[in-house]
Order: C-alpha cells, then sequence, then structure tokens
C-alpha cells in the first residue's frame, strides 16, 4: 500500500511539474496578437511560434492568410533565411491574388541574398565576391522576378539596386579568378574569363579592367591584330589602363578590391536591413 501511494504522489507530483498552457490550444486572435505582441518587442524566434501554432489550429481562418505574410516577415528577422524562404514560397503559391504579393516575392529575394553571409563577415574587409555566389546568382533571377511581375511595385526600387550590386560581384568573381590566371602567367584561361566579363557585364566598373587584361593576354599570346584592336579601344576608353610609356596596367586588382569591399560594406548598411512588417489587411484580420 506504502508503495502504491508513493507511486500515485510521484505521479502527481511529475504532473503539476508540467507546463500547464503546454496543451492548450488559444483562439485564432489570441494567437495572433501574442505574435504581434512578440513581433513589437522584437523577439521574432517567438512570433515565429506563435504564427506557426496559429496556422497548425487554424488552416482555415480570418486570420491564417496574414498569418502566413506575418512568418515570413518573422523568419527574416530572425534570419532563419531558408525558412523565410520557404514561407515566402509558400504564400505566392497559395495566395496568388493578395494585395500584398510582391512583398513576398521581395523577401524571398532578400533571404537568397543574405543565405550565405556571416554575421562576423559584415564588419571585415573581406570581399564577398570572392566567395561562392551561388545564392547571389539565385537572388538575382528572384529580383529580377519581381521587377517583372511588379514593375510599379515600392520594392521595385531597391531590388534593381540589389541587381546592380549583384551583377558587379558576378563580375568581379570572374575578375578575380582571371588575376589568379595572370598572375600564373596562364594567359589563355585569363583572357577567357576577362572576355566574359565585357561580354556579359559590359556595364559593370570591372569591364575597364578586363579589357586591360585582354589585351595584356593578346599581347602575351602574340595575337597583335587582335591586341592592336583592343589597345586602341583601351587608349580611348579608359586611358587611365594605359601607362606614359604606352604599356597596358594589369596590376590594379587591390585597388579594384578594396573599391567592391567598400560598396559591399555601405550596401549591407541600407535597404534589405530597412524593411517593415507587412501591413494588415481589413478584410483579413478584424
Amino acid at each position: 500500500m506504502r508503495l502504491l501511494a508513493f507511486l500515485g504522489l510521484a505521479i502527481i507530483t511529475a504532473a503539476c511539474s508540467t507546463n500547464p498552457d503546454k496543451n492548450i490550444t488559444l483562439s485564432e486572435k489570441a494567437y495572433y496578437d501574442a505574435a504581434q505582441k512578440s513581433l513589437s518587442y522584437g523577439n521574432f524566434h517567438t512570433a515565429s511560434k506563435h504564427l506557426e501554432e496559429l496556422e497548425s489550429h487554424y488552416p482555415v481562418g480570418a486570420y491564417t492568410e496574414q498569418a502566413k505574410l506575418d512568418l515570413i516577415y518573422a523568419r527574416y528577422k530572425h534570419l532563419d533565411y531558408a525558412g523565410a524562404m520557404s514561407a515566402a514560397e509558400r504564400f505566392i503559391r497559395l495566395y496568388p491574388l493578395n494585395t500584398q504579393l510582391d512583398y513576398a516575392y521581395y523577401i524571398r529575394a532578400l533571404a537568397s541574398f543574405d543565405m550565405d553571409k556571416d554575421a562576423f563577415l559584415r564588419f571585415i574587409p573581406l570581399n564577398t565576391a570572392h566567395r561562392d555566389l551561388t545564392n547571389s546568382k539565385a537572388a538575382f533571377d528572384y529580383f529580377k522576378d519581381l521587377i517583372t511581375r511588379f514593375p510599379n511595385s515600392a520594392y521595385a526600387p531597391d531590388a534593381q539596386q540589389h541587381m546592380i550590386f549583384i551583377r558587379n560581384q558576378l563580375a568581379e568573381n570572374e575578375l578575380h579568378a582571371g588575376r589568379y590566371y595572370l598572375k600564373r602567367k596562364t594567359y589563355v584561361s585569363a583572357l577567357n574569363r576577362a572576355r566574359w566579363v565585357i561580354e556579359n557585364y559590359p556595364e559593370t566598373p570591372q569591364s575597364a579592367e578586363a579589357l586591360a587584361v585582354v589585351v595584356y593576354c593578346y599581347q602575351k599570346l602574340g595575337i597583335n591584330d587582335l591586341a592592336a584592336q583592343n589597345y586602341a579601344i583601351l587608349q580611348k576608353k579608359y586611358p587611365d589602363y594605359v601607362d606614359a610609356q604606352g604599356n597596358v596596367k594589369v596590376d590594379l586588382g587591390a585597388q579594384n578590391e578594396n573599391r567592391s569591399w567598400l560598396n559591399a560594406a555601405t550596401f549591407n548598411l541600407v535597404g534589405s536591413k530597412n524593411i517593415t512588417k507587412p501591413v494588415p489587411q481589413p478584410n483579413k484580420v478584424n
């Protein structure tokens, strides 16, 4: 009997120690209000949890659509970029007629843009163009998709600026490889990289140095006719890449890399970090 009484007391004690709120289902509005309160305090992880609970318990309700939109924002601000992209893609698929659909497209692109960035790397002089840019390439396509679908969107100008930045980074990435081959006197490989920049990113700042590399490589390879043709263009358009003796200057990588780093540093202080929470839709949330 004593053993049974002891076991019964242990069970009761264990039950009482369990969080009583854990298994309680709140009203849809209660979940939504709790999420909004967490968002107002900047507690994005908790807000995400409340919104996920709302969706789980009320897959179809007055707050469901807005909650899914808020979840995109909460996850992005919590630096859960993969989660933000997933939530954005789901929202785009489920609510193609939503009046804030461009917001979902915008955050999807921003999340892809920030996917591989480490917070520590934002504050040290490392050129991001010299790292893997797979997600940046995807982000470029996402930003382009936003502008194509919503040319008059409030997010279109910032998307355009991101595209310019990414394009410059992609050009720098190619040129960085070209410099690598150039230093090792692998002129054919360096030439191919530089020509790729000129042909695919002609409007970027890197196109000037790329042309200098093209001329230099043609000279080293003894392809004098193409060297002369491109030299004339270089001398006319980018005279700073020709010294007083008429020689092509190709060892300007450090200067360009510092400028690219400055662009990267200043760009990260504007735009994507100033995004705001989506506006509640009156016809969806009362």
